[in-house]
């Protein structure tokens, strides 16, 4: 009897220990881009969060400008917070310096990884999902926002111009001028006051969610991202480069002196097709609906003739944890990740992002949104863009050239052959630097 109640006593003594340990204080910061409708939920769910956890103090910062600029520059400096909420197109340079930890599956009370990614289903679909926080077979982050682009419709502007979208939506980048056009109007100098269509100027992302979609669909890509190899000087880059040119000073159709597209949808221009937003643009609609009271949703353009079937880039942004952190600081990161990636539900409805859980994507509730069946049937063909070292000056090189051919009217040919160079120059030293 007294061995066993010495057995008890010698056991407890070693658990209240180990559980004083795991319940140590520890305060971790947790940075994310100012989206003001996710803001909101993130609060609420970290007070939640902070409430069952009360060993963890949790300081979010949604950094309210220039949010990869100031993470980059943290982060470069080892002053960067313990987890953040970061975009494909910018952490595989914190990938390449080995500043992200793993995901631990552990965080989510599983004993491997592969339960994890158990959570975002199996096969293509799934590995999509993840694509964009894998590197060399490693995950590293959880999606918070899963995003592709499809095509949103002004009815009223479509019934004004005697077009029924259900027969006269063009599907085809070769279809489109003529649809456009008669949508388009025009005052007595020529000069376009509503547009039927646009492409989305406005920043150098695009050459890569959307420039670069097109070429893809031709069978080209102007970024090999495993040998860090531009391929610019294409006969897939001058048809499209060709075709944005057209559009803007051969066509008259819009071009890059107008208000951004996702404006001039949504204000009084009230443009007539606009295929650069996401599912998260719902609510802008809505708060827009003075101008746009009655709108659809179709697919993004493909060329008549394209041989890959994907419509404009995949994209996301995934909360990842600082390599750099304790490892306290780390485990604690990755519960409040488990935690915020537990009601994709309440994040698509309120804040309108989608994050990919197997679960909800089955669930009634997500197969009745007529609008998330479009991008889910977008997101299963794309290609998420290329991710590499540099990604910004090459994307800063991408619309030169787009500009040096739209605007300057300088010779495509040159323009493309130059900008190939310069980019594969981008591209090497980037490669030595990382």
């Amino acid at each position: 009897m007294k061995v066993k109640v010495l057995l008890i006593l010698l056991i407890v003594g070693l658990l209240v220990p180990f559980a004083q340990a795991q319940d140590e204080p520890v305060t971790i910061t947790a940075w994310g881009h100012n989206y003001l409708p996710r803001v909101a939920l993130d609060q609420e769910m970290i007070a939640a969060f902070m409430e069952a956890n009360p060993h963890i103090t949790v300081e979010y910062n949604p950094v309210p400008s220039d949010f990869y600029a100031t993470l980059n520059t943290a982060m470069a400096s080892g002053a960067g917070p313990d987890m953040f909420n970061q975009a494909t197109s910018h952490h595989v340079e914190y990938y390449l310096q080995g500043m992200l930890a793993p995901v631990d599956p552990t965080a989510w009370g599983f004993g491997t990884i592969d339960e994890v990614r158990a959570l975002y289903g199996s096969g293509d679909m799934a590995e999509g999902m993840l694509t964009g926080a894998t590197y060399d077979g490693t995950l590293y982050g959880i999606p918070t926002e899963m995003s592709a682009y499809a095509c949103y419709l002004n009815l009223d502007v479509w019934a004004e111009a005697g077009l029924d979208p259900a027969e006269d939506f063009p599907y085809t980048y070769e279809a489109l001028p003529a649809v456009a056009e008669k949508m388009t109007i025009r005052d007595e100098n020529g000069v376009i006051t509503r547009r039927g269509f646009d492409f989305n100027w406005s920043a150098a992302i695009f050459m890569m969610l959307h420039f670069n979609p097109m070429v893809q669909q031709l069978g080209g890509d102007m970024i090999d991202e495993v040998n860090y190899v531009a391929h610019i000087n294409t006969p897939e880059v001058r048809r499209v480069l060709e075709y944005w040119n057209n559009w803007a000073n051969e066509w008259n159709l819009g071009g890059p002196e107008y208000v951004t597209s996702r404006t001039g949808i949504r204000s009084e221009e009230r443009m007539g097709m606009e295929c650069s937003m996401g599912n998260w643009a719902v609510p802008l609609l809505e708060r827009a609906e003075s101008f746009i009271p009655n709108w659809a949703l179709y697919p993004q353009l493909r060329w008549e003739d394209a041989v890959n079937p994907n419509g404009f880039a995949n994209y996301g942004f995934y909360w990842m944890v600082n390599a750099s952190s304790s490892e306290a600081k780390q485990a604690a990161a990755w519960k409040l990740i488990a935690w915020l990636s537990s009601r994709p539900d309440r994040y698509l409805n309120e804040g309108g992002l989608f994050q990919p859980k197997i679960e909800y994507i089955e669930s009634e509730e997500f197969k009745n949104n007529e609008v998330m069946k479009v991008f889910l049937d977008e997101i299963a063909v794309n290609y998420f863009h290329p991710r590499f070292a540099g990604f910004s000056e090459v994307i800063d090189a991408l619309i030169r050239m787009r500009d040096r051919v739209v605007i300057a009217g300088e010779d495509i040919d040159t323009v493309l052959a130059e900008t190939e160079e310069e980019v594969n120059a981008i591209l090497q030293r980037a490669k030595t630097e990382f």
